[in-house]
């Protein structure tokens, strides 16, 4: 199908790599308008050269560089956004970090703080930035988080990320219940493991936590359960596709488990 998300006006974080910039390009490719957001510059300049080399329009896509966690930067991507295309209807977000597998006893302070500072925090100020221009302005819009399959199986990833993940799909209950009768739907997607960047957050692993999440069920078996593959970003960006679309009219509050089955091995 083509032009599913025609009068659609999204404003994508993490957009660089990964989930974000495959569900970005998927997006303008059912036809909506994309304000591209991320930390990194230099990674958003080689998205709009990958939407180039796609033949996707260009003229379609803003990119805006911004840190989830900051106040000024989330508005910065709405407001951005309003300003270019005239509105905004949709919130696809995406940017998140993972902790290093340390058990809790041995959790720091910072290394907590830092987890749930993006992937809960972030989530909720983008959120928030998101729901101050759509309530008063009467949209009807569509947001929709990537979370995690370790908001519901701790064992897939540490306590950190976990726990940032359960929050976030907490928040996403909260916004899908306090605001439908506004006409804003909100859902998540839960992937399992999906090859992107996400590790460079953080690039050496605990060996006492790892050696624990190894002997899971879930991490020992799901390649073996997954045939021997682990997931590309374009398996899991249809599923934004579909609930930032219309066709979803009726979807809201509802997590969406993207992981091939994968927990049911344990």
């Amino acid at each position: 199908m083509a032009d599913r998300l025609n009068g659609k006006v999204a404003v994508v974080t993490g957009a660089a790599s990964g989930m974000g910039k495959a569900i970005a390009m998927d997006f303008l490719k059912e036809g909506a308008k994309v304000l591209a957001t991320d930390m990194n510059e230099v990674r958003l300049a080689e998205l709009i050269e990958d939407c180039e080399d796609e033949e996707l329009p260009v003229e379609n896509l803003v990119t805006l560089v911004g840190n989830i966690t900051k106040d000024e930067d989330c508005k910065a991507a709405i407001d951005t956004c309003v300003e270019k295309f005239g509105t905004c209807n949709v919130l696809s977000h995406n940017a998140g970090i993972i902790d290093d597998d340390t058990l809790v006893d041995e959790m720091t302070n910072e290394m907590w703080d830092k987890v749930l500072n993006v992937n809960l925090t972030g989530t909720f100020k983008m959120c928030r930035a998101a729901l101050q221009y759509f309530v008063p302005n009467e949209i009807e819009a569509s947001i929709v988080l990537i979370t995690s399959n370790g908001a519901f199986e701790s064992a897939t990833g540490g306590p950190a990320y976990c726990a940032s993940k359960a929050g976030a799909n907490a928040l996403m209950k909260s916004i899908a219940f306090e605001f439908k009768r506004d006409g804003i739907r909100c859902n998540s997607i839960c992937p399992g493991p999906v090859l992107t960047n996400i590790t460079d957050s953080a690039p050496k692993f605990n060996e006492r936590g790892s050696k624990v999440h190894n002997q899971t069920g879930y991490n020992a078996h799901c390649y073996e359960w997954t045939g021997g593959q682990i997931a590309m970003p374009e398996q899991i960006s249809p599923l934004a596709v579909y609930l930032a679309s219309d066709e979803s009219d009726f979807v809201n509050g509802a997590s969406h488990v993207i992981d091939s089955g994968v927990c049911l091995s344990r």
